[in-house]
């Protein structure tokens, strides 16, 4: 006796199911309906288990962002993830997040990429003013990190082709001009400082240094006539606590101080600078402990003020570094070594401004030959 699998709710349907048996078993291929249902299962769980895996877009840049390293096969900085993770959690996941990787396509990256935001979020500190502040590159670094990602994806056969086609669109447009200070204006912003922290100015301004490595610089990265400054870590404060690190890029090394302001240097150590070899030379100076990094901006806006420079910011002292050593007549390779530059494009930011003083060099030229003596 065999049972059809299920009932029939016609007389007609039931003598056709009658039929179709008697059919199989005249063509000697018939089995029982129970066998062929127990096939009909097996095959479809075989089926299952081959079919790949999907996997979504949000957990898989999770993952990448967590077990990436650098070109040198390092893990990536803590400085790198948090960026990555911000521009993933803020500007990314909300439109591919539960997506899976095989079906973002171009027109999805393309449609995503006309709409990202290019704003900053309100932020705690912020001021009222600041909501809403245009930031350009927000976008091209978006984009930059979805590449990353789904290159990633290309690598581990989840893609045969990177949908991120868009011509242009990791070039970043400045949302404005990095100003650059004159010697008169370091040295009046310096004045305009409190005394335990004008040194820091000089430093950052004629050495080239990012505010995190001028935070964490110790009497022991000065030699003894301070004509050498040793740049090896940086502070940044995230997450409610300062992490001491390497610089940015690993940017570490030895900066040779202009001869002006060595003695400024040496008397900001002997009035304000304890005499451990691991005192801070710029302490908080609220706790002593190491400067967070909204403390010195409010101090450093305060004194730009004074001088009538309200517009100037803090790491525009490294680029006034930069210049400074491009406008003094410092060779590419010269300006890399000063700023620890990796690369040649960042230098060449400051060959392209101290380019632009062609009346000057031209007049110089003049001067020259006017004080030379007649043959």
């Amino acid at each position: 006796m065999h049972i059809a699998d299920t009932t029939f709710d016609t007389k007609g349907r039931a003598e056709g199911w009658l039929a179709q048996e008697r059919r199989l078993i005249d063509l000697d291929i018939w089995t029982s309906p129970a066998a062929r249902a127990a096939a009909e299962a097996a095959a479809k769980a075989e089926a299952e288990m081959e079919a790949p895996e999907v996997v979504c877009f949000g957990p898989y840049a999770k993952n990448v962002v967590a077990t990436r390293v650098s070109r040198r096969g390092k893990p990536l900085s803590r400085r790198t993830v948090d960026s990555y993770t911000y521009l993933l959690r803020d500007h990314i996941n909300p439109s591919f997040e539960d997506t899976p990787v095989a079906d973002i396509t171009f027109e999805m990256v393309r449609t995503w990429y006309s709409n990202v935001s290019r704003r900053r979020p309100h932020g705690r500190k912020s001021k009222v003013e600041n909501v809403n502040r245009d930031v350009p590159t927000t976008r091209a670094r978006a984009y930059e990190v979805l590449r990353m990602v789904l290159n990633v994806a290309v690598e581990d056969g989840l893609i045969s082709q990177n949908p991120c086609r868009i011509k242009g669109a990791t070039a970043i447009e400045p949302a404005h001009d990095a100003t650059v200070l004159t010697p008169a204006e370091i040295d009046a912003l310096a004045r305009a400082m409190p005394a335990e922290l004008g040194a820091s100015v000089l430093l950052a301004s004629w050495c080239g240094l990012r505010p995190s490595e001028t935070y964490e610089l110790r009497r022991r990265n000065l030699n003894a006539d301070c004509s050498i400054l040793t740049v090896a870590f940086a502070a940044t404060y995230r997450n409610g606590k300062t992490v001491i690190d390497r610089p940015k890029s690993g940017s570490t090394g030895e900066v040779v101080i202009p001869d002006h302001i060595r003695p400024a240097i040496r008397r900001h150590l002997e009035k304000h600078v304890a005499e451990a070899p691991d005192a801070l030379l710029f302490p908080d100076p609220v706790t002593g402990k190491t400067m967070r990094e909204w403390v010195y901006r409010r101090i450093f806006k305060a004194a730009c003020a004074k001088i009538g420079r309200p517009d100037f910011r803090p790491a525009e002292q490294r680029h006034t570094g930069g210049t400074v050593a491009a406008q003094a007549g410092g060779t590419l390779p010269e300006v890399m070594e000063r700023l620890r530059h990796k690369t040649p494009q960042a230098a060449m930011r400051y060959q392209r401004i101290a380019a632009g003083r062609a009346q000057t060099l031209a007049s110089n030229i003049s001067k020259f030959a006017n004080t030379e003596p007649p043959a």
